[in-house]
């Protein structure tokens, strides 16, 4: 059974198979503008989640174990599907607008602890895989500071992982940023100084690859200091603040012909550009709705 038409929308959420939830982050990071921060170590509701367990063994984030924005209860075994309907966020900073984009995802699995420190080979612990996308199609991974790097030099690093096909690849090589800020990615405009503007929060991966099923290694070209956590994703939605005091909404069936599926046990946050601000100014509270059927 699945939800295929707008008639199958409509029915489903006129019986009763809808969810509502709320959420309110209030980062206190010190960024720079045009950062991506990742709201999942902030203070508020969800509870922070801090990527601290073994380091370098590989862990699978799920709502039971974890939680994350509440969003439907299990439904997989009655035959169902979780859908995004609506999500919608509203500044409580009346001063200033984080103006860039956000990123609801599915968070599946992270690496804690890999150290900027060493130009070693870090070999990850993989005992533990995905439970969700486990074909790793449409799965990225982004490096996420969990003590800040000083970034001189913008250092350098790449990666070993296992593709959506199978396949052991190297990816090219992944620059840091100049920042020293816990929850904002190593990768990318993270200057504490940069001009604002947009970028891209993943790491890439090898030419031609979809999707990663896991990080086998890192190793660092210079040393640096600080910590990062490896984070495996699956993206679902995107919305964007665009002035003060305005709410951002968006409803995928609508804006896009498209409806999101959320996967049962799914670990949901967000990520953030902080647009012309700091995260610090980029606090806000949500609504999520979920229809299933």
């Amino acid at each position: 059974m699945a939800i295929n038409s707008f008639k199958d929308l409509v029915d489903a959420e006129q019986n009763g198979q809808t969810f509502f939830g709320g959420f309110r982050k209030i980062p206190n990071a010190v960024t720079g503008a045009g950062s991506w921060f990742d709201v999942t170590l902030s203070p508020g509701n969800p509870l922070p989640f801090y990527y601290a367990s073994t380091p370098l063994v590989g862990a699978p984030i799920g709502q039971a174990a974890n939680g994350g924005i509440p969003h439907n209860p299990p439904v997989a075994s009655l035959g169902y599907k979780t859908y995004l309907k609506t999500i919608a966020i509203s500044p409580t900073n009346l001063t200033v607008v984080a103006a860039g984009p956000m990123i609801l995802m599915d968070y599946l699995f992270y690496y804690p602890f890999v150290d900027t420190g060493v130009t070693d080979e870090q070999v990850l612990d993989n005992t533990a895989s995905l439970t969700r996308y486990t074909d790793g199609q449409g799965v990225s991974v982004m490096a996420v500071q969990l003590a800040g790097m000083l970034g001189t030099g913008n250092p350098t690093f790449r990666f070993t992982y296992i593709n959506q096909s199978g396949v052991l690849q190297t990816s090219p090589t992944q620059t840091c940023g100049s920042a020293s800020v816990v929850g904002q990615l190593a990768t990318g405009n993270n200057s504490a100084t940069a001009v604002a503007r947009s970028n891209y929060p993943f790491l890439t991966l090898a030419p031609g690859d979809t999707g990663i099923r896991s990080v086998q290694s890192v190793t660092f070209d210079t040393p640096d200091i600080g910590l990062l956590a490896f984070v495996l994703v699956k993206p679902i939605e995107q919305i964007m603040l665009r002035e003060i005091g305005q709410t951002g909404e968006r409803t995928p069936a609508l804006d896009f012909f498209d409806l999101p599926v959320i996967a049962d046990n799914a670990y949901l946050s967000i990520l953030m550009n902080t647009g012309v601000t700091s995260a610090s100014s980029a606090t806000f509270i949500g609504t999520i709705q979920t229809v299933w059927g």
